[in-house]
């Protein structure tokens, strides 16, 4: 048993009958009709030493599985600083590399088991919450309110050093401050990413969370979840030869998820003046984006564009009967998604090849 760890044992019914009992004997894999995984309580706690007398410290993870999560995984697997707790619905969604690695523990389980995992979140000295719900009303309410307000609230504050939760850019203006057309108007996961940043003053640990707003995120590798940013760009590719005709005046930030991940693994170290940072690249224009990518898509000359002001898509919308949310209006009138401070790689001194559009591309 490694140790730093509390001892775990699989029931006896954690496969159905006829299932392969031997591919789950580690004890550290588990199949996704997964039953239970009881964890024992009286198992005495115990740290890792470090050479040097360092102690190896323990890191609470939430949505590892994702597309940003991966890219955290990969760097946080390699520092042997930390030991990773992951709550995972799906552990088989990670590769068989990373599942297995000594730097990591999985404790399958949703944020809704409070009580399973909780004797891990209590010997944690860092959460990072990356786990959430994108869409239906009730998931989204469940996930991104009541139970990350139940997991914040369970973490131990004598033990735990600083708390990493990811909220959404989309919650902001341009001046970073909460946006409130966003609460009212949002969809079921802006809302409830609002409401929880709102309750966040109340819990005691407070003082030690650091709110990541990410902007766009993209991602493609060909060994990781794709962004839902990424996945659109090969449905966009066989409009470019219409769409290089047309130019408007907006623009956007956006960043990879390798640079998320590495920003989130710097901060488990250091500290930052704001508890408040928006995860971005400068910003881009939708001018620049759209001729890089023809560039890419197969060097499309753009010349001659015309215009499409807010006039024309509201005109647009109206001939074609486009049905369109009030969120969906404030996105093509706001046109501008640019915020007063951004931080990347580069702000802590990182190095990164996907900085820009043409990086990400290429990836």
């Amino acid at each position: 048993m490694r140790s730093g760890q509390p001892r775990c044992r699989l029931q006896a019914n954690r496969c159905r009958p006829g299932e392969d009992e031997s591919r789950f004997a580690s004890g550290k894999i588990c199949p996704q009709n997964f039953y239970n995984w009881n964890l024992d309580p009286t198992f005495p706690w115990r740290s890792t030493v470090l050479s040097g007398g360092t102690r190896r410290r323990n890191v609470f993870v939430t949505g590892a599985s994702g597309c940003v999560g991966q890219y955290l995984l990969d760097i946080l697997i390699e520092d042997d600083r930390y030991h990773s707790y992951l709550l995972l619905r799906e552990p088989l969604k990670l590769k068989s590399s990373v599942r297995a690695h000594p730097n990591v523990t999985i404790i399958p389980g949703t944020l809704a088991d409070l009580d399973l995992y909780r004797p891990y979140l209590e010997q944690s000295d860092y959460l990072i919450h990356m786990a959430t719900s994108w869409g239906g009303a009730d998931a989204a309410y469940a996930v991104n309110f009541v139970q990350t307000l139940q997991l914040l609230g369970a973490v131990n504050h004598e033990r735990c050093r600083k708390v990493l939760y990811f909220s959404t850019s989309s919650i902001l203006d341009n001046d970073n401050r909460p946006l409130e057309f966003a609460k009212r108007e949002g969809t079921d996961y802006i809302r409830t990413k609002y409401l929880c940043h709102e309750r966040l003053p109340e819990l005691g640990v407070y003082d030690r969370i650091v709110s990541l707003f990410p902007t766009l995120i993209m991602a493609a590798g060909k060994d990781k979840p794709v962004s839902h940013v990424s996945s659109g760009i090969p449905k966009v590719a066989p409009w470019l030869g219409v769409a290089r005709f047309f130019k408007t005046d907006a623009s956007f930030h956006f960043i990879h998820a390798h640079d998320v991940a590495l920003v989130t693994h710097h901060l488990l170290a250091h500290d930052t003046e704001s508890n408040e940072l928006v995860l971005g690249n400068p910003a881009i224009t939708v001018n620049e984006c759209l001729e890089q990518l023809c560039a890419f898509f197969g060097n499309k000359r753009v010349f001659g564009r015309f215009e499409m002001t807010v006039g024309i898509m509201e005109w647009i919308i109206k001939v074609f009967h486009i049905q369109m949310s009030p969120w969906d209006y404030y996105y093509i009138k706001q046109r501008h998604f640019n915020y007063k401070c951004v931080v990347n790689p580069a702000t802590f001194g990182l190095s990164t090849p996907f900085s820009t559009l043409a990086g990400i591309l290429a990836e």
